[in-house]
């Protein structure tokens, strides 16, 4: 959805001089140490001036702009993401100088023509050919679903693979390496894994890059289906099937791989990185309280703002799956527990959009003790100690708790200091430091989970193999 300009702003209104920015403009917001590349796209519509905009590194495209205007080299537009825009296209016609913000607070912005004038972002670690192993690109067929998976399998030279890994993504629509703001933490870690002995497969998940498939239906239930077939075809292949296989999952990718571990008795080890070990409804509230402690909020306010998102999601789990939630419900709540109405008002529709999908309905209904319980193989859980999406103090107290009062035999859990959701070594953990940050994976990190993997499975790699004797990543 575009908006329109009033008549003022039409070209009809505007002089010969004057003439409109139609076309693709972009550059980088400002946020402290974070730069938010943004594309504005600017055409003619019925009546007048419309626009999108893109936010490359979100993957976010084709988002609508509000109340857009334009007259005599003024510009201004809203926007949901980073309120409004106000600006001035430059007399030689190259810049459109001005900011985003809200009231006093404002960011600058300058935008010159063209879709990609802002800066690259540097990722050092993303792996650069040649590389010392195999990379093999399969496709998976979905035996009940008309789905295919792809990926790739990442195979160290013949008779030096220890073991073999899968790697489950995290919550929404992510590719085989898990790009996040031009981070590849996926394929980081599978090529420094390889390079140590391991063969890594990771994939695209349904219905992104090379794998087909439906997502508009998608649940948890699919994920699971999906990475039980992906381990179905390792273990029938016969150069890995007598080699140990393991899982290695990210934040709702570890809860997926909890799932498989506590079905299936073929695997030989899991590792949880970041993953949640209480009911997702509590989780889900708490990060959105420490996103807006984060931005100054008074603390009364958040304390109602969590007694409304736990009576939220509290009701969702009493619907029925297919029921919907209604904007009713959500403001009833509200009035409830004290909420602000305005703030809940203004969410509604995100929060009917997001609450209705049939993948997060099938999420809430998860409690990651059921399965953490029933793990057989040896389990490893690694969490950042400045993680503000999946708390690591809590989630790995609780998995400890857990494995040891069931008496597991071969559990871990451990804290890495100064590392964030994603594992790059961070100052604050905001989601805003994640694009801003070089580092892709911390060495740290990488090195815990090799070193516990090398404990746990058999030392195939030949002695004068060129990474049999490098204890550390380089």
């Amino acid at each position: 959805m575009t908006t329109s300009a009033p008549a003022a702003d039409t070209p009809e209104n505007s002089s010969s001089s004057n003439p409109l920015p139609l076309g693709d403009w972009s550059g980088s917001i400002q946020y402290g140490q974070s730069q938010v590349p943004i594309v504005l796209h600017l055409q003619l519509a019925a009546g007048g001036l419309s626009g999108t905009l893109d936010y490359p590194r979100h993957h976010q495209f084709g988002l609508p702009i509000r109340e857009l205007h334009y007259y005599d080299t003024h510009l201004r537009f809203s926007t949901r993401s980073f309120g409004d825009f106000r600006g001035l296209w430059t007399e030689d016609r190259q810049r459109i100088e001005g900011g985003f913000g809200e009231g006093e607070s404002q960011h600058p912005l300058t935008l010159q023509p063209g879709s990609n004038c802002y800066p690259s972002a540097r990722r050092p670690q993303t792996p650069q050919a040649p590389y010392p192993y195999r990379n093999e690109e399969l496709t998976v067929e979905h035996p009940a679903a008309p789905s295919t998976l792809a990926g790739t399998l990442s195979l160290p030279d013949s008779g030096t693979i220890r073991a073999v890994i899968l790697l489950i993504t995290g919550s929404g629509a992510m590719d085989r390496d898990q790009t996040v703001f031009e981070h590849k933490p996926f394929w980081v870690l599978a090529d420094f894994l390889s390079r140590a002995g391991y063969a890594v497969l990771r994939l695209d998940d349904r219905g992104v890059g090379a794998s087909t498939g439906d997502r508009s239906a998608l649940t948890m239930d699919d994920e699971l289906a999906d990475m039980s077939i992906a381990l179905d075809h390792l273990r029938g292949r016969a150069d890995l099937a007598s080699l140990p296989l393991g899982l290695i999952g990210h934040s709702m990718g570890a809860l997926t791989a909890m799932r498989l571990a506590a079905r299936r008795t073929d695997l030989a080890f899991i590792i949880s990185l970041a993953g949640p070990a209480q009911p997702l409804g509590p989780v889900f509230a708490e990060r959105e309280c420490q996103a807006l402690s984060a931005t100054g909020i008074n603390p009364d306010v958040i304390d109602r703002h969590r007694a409304f998102t736990l009576a939220l999601y509290a009701h969702l789990q009493n619907l029925a799956f297919d029921e919907p939630i209604t904007a009713a419900q959500i403001e009833l709540l509200a009035q409830h527990t004290g909420a602000q109405r305005t703030a809940t008002v203004q969410r509604q529709a995100d929060w009917i959009a997001r609450f209705n999908l049939p993948w997060f309905r099938s999420a809430l209904a998860q409690d990651p003790a059921d399965f953490l319980t029933r793990i057989q193989c040896p389990f490893l859980a690694l969490g950042g100690s400045q993680d503000t999406q999946v708390p690591s103090q809590s989630s790995l107290g609780v998995m400890n708790a857990l494995l040891a009062q069931r008496q597991h035999p071969d559990f871990q859990t451990i804290e890495l200091k100064a590392l964030n959701h994603l594992f790059q070594t961070c100052i604050t953990g905001g989601v805003e430091e994640y694009a801003a940050i070089e580092e892709t994976f911390a060495p740290a990190a990488m090195n815990q989970i090799r070193d516990w993997l090398d404990q746990r499975t058999p030392t195939a790699m030949a002695a004068d193999h060129p990474w049999a004797n490098s204890r550390d990543y380089p």
